[in-house]
């Protein structure tokens, strides 16, 4: 009797162990089938693994400060991230959460700093515009890309002055993108001397490449009430394109802004004398 059932139960184990789909291999095999992560879209300002890192100072606003993240790759941008936006309250945060996807899109696609503001978002857009190009500076990597047809036999000196008012835009200074004329030559970044008013300091800072203005912006203008921040916001980008067509400081005031104006058309040829223009 005891050799009988010792004979049945090996025979029972070995048809146990003949059973399909149930070998270590085959569990394991099942353990490690996860599908890779996607890869981010193109040009959708993502970070991608590899390349060079580069953090850019922080750029304070009124809202809270905004630092810009790149990763850079045989000299390109390859992705770009804000590692800190404004976040005071929930209406900073929900303007954030629209803008900033949409400047690492275009830093990204502009390969540098002359990105224009989103409208509605003007601080932060001033924040991100500075602290990417403080990146950029770091990684000796300003103006990359500037061969890469991008707005190429674009009209010299048609600046956008971009910086709508609305949402978080106080002084509407907006980012004052040049036309990206495409033209050779090293990009300088040069920041006037800060002009006092009445209502509150303007400081305007020129982009400029090739000897001409390819950019202006107001990274100060006055915000010491509601309406003077109503009037900069409606002055300063009509201010800023005016620079860039004028290509010098010769400007007309902004009716009804003429503070503000005559503010930043002193700190404007200040500017234009620290670069030789």
């Amino acid at each position: 009797m005891i050799a009988v059932a010792g004979t049945t139960s090996a025979v029972a184990l070995l048809l146990t162990l003949k059973q399909p789909g149930t070998t270590v291999a085959g569990a394991a095999s099942q353990a490690g089938g996860a599908p890779p992560a996607a890869s981010a879209p193109a040009g959708s300002g993502a970070v991608p693994a590899g390349g060079e890192t580069v953090l850019g100072d922080e750029a304070d606003t009124q809202f809270g400060p905004v630092q810009v993240e790149l990763t850079l790759s045989d000299g390109r941008i390859t992705g770009a991230r804000a590692v800190k936006v404004p976040s005071t309250d929930a209406n900073s945060r929900k303007i954030a959460a629209d803008a900033v996807p949409k400047l690492n899109q275009a830093a990204v696609a502009a390969q540098s700093g002359e990105i224009d503001a989103v409208s509605g978002a003007t601080y932060t857009s001033q924040g991100y515009i500075r602290s990417l190009q403080s990146a950029l500076d770091k990684a000796g990597a300003a103006g990359t890309g500037a061969g890469d047809g991008a707005e190429q036999g674009a009209t010299p000196g048609a600046g956008s002055g971009a910086g709508t008012p609305g949402g978080d835009a106080g002084t509407g200074s907006g980012s004052g993108s040049g036309s990206g004329s495409g033209e050779g030559g090293a990009t300088e970044s040069v920041l006037g001397d800060v002009a006092g008013t009445q209502y509150g300091d303007v400081q305007v800072r020129l982009t400029v490449s090739g000897g001409r203005v390819t950019a202006a912006e107001a990274v100060k203008a006055p915000s010491s009430d509601t309406n003077s921040r109503k009037i900069a916001a409606d002055a300063v980008p009509k201010l800023n394109q005016a620079a860039v067509a004028a290509q010098s400081a010769e400007i007309d005031a902004v009716s009804g802004a003429t503070y503000t104006s005559q503010g930043y058309i002193r700190s404007l040829q200040s500017a234009l004398d620290k670069a030789g223009l």
